[in-house]
This record gives C-alpha cells, structure tokens and sequence, in this order.
C-alpha cells in the first residue's frame, strides 16, 4: 500500500477511535439526563445544557463516523486508480 493512502486509512482510523469516544461520552451523558430527570430540584437550565451536550456528542460522533467512511472509499478508489485495477460496478461513472 503506498504510504499516502496508508496516511488516509490511518486518518480514517483516528476517526473511527474518536467517533467511538465521542459515542461512549453520549451513552454517559445519557445516564447523566436519566438521573437528573428522577432528581427534584434540578434547574431546568442544567438539564438544558446536558441535553444539548448529548446532541453535540451524537452528531460529532456520527459526522466523524460518515467522514472517515468517505476517506476509506476515497483511499479504495485511489489505490485502485494506482494499481490500474478496475472495480467492478464501482468505477462506473458518476460514483
């Protein structure tokens, strides 16, 4: 694998990992809402900010997730396009 496309597979990784911890921080966050809603007292604008952190951490997670899916497509695609192999039913045009 020539090292440029072995750096955007690596990349893609980073991505994954970081995709995971943000995913890992959600299901805290998310027991973290849980307890504040069986808590009386708690100020409405601490449970605001929980949930607007656990929307944060799902859709970072998921961008990260859908980017580092475009860079192996790209880093698949490119490496084919080195070797000169044709994918079937992929290198048709407008894919």
């Amino acid at each position: 694998m020539p090292a440029r496309i072995a750096a955007i597979v690596a990349h893609a990784e980073v991505l994954r990992a970081d995709a995971r911890a943000l995913a890992a921080c959600a299901e805290r966050l998310r027991a973290v809402e849980a307890g504040l809603k069986t808590g009386d007292g708690t100020p409405a604008w601490l449970r605001a900010a929980v949930a607007a952190h656990l929307a944060a951490c799902v859709t970072a997670a998921a961008d990260l997730e859908a980017s580092a899916r475009h860079l192996l497509r790209y880093a698949d695609k490119a490496g084919a396009e080195q070797t000169g192999r044709r994918r079937p039913g992929r290198d048709e045009p407008g894919r």
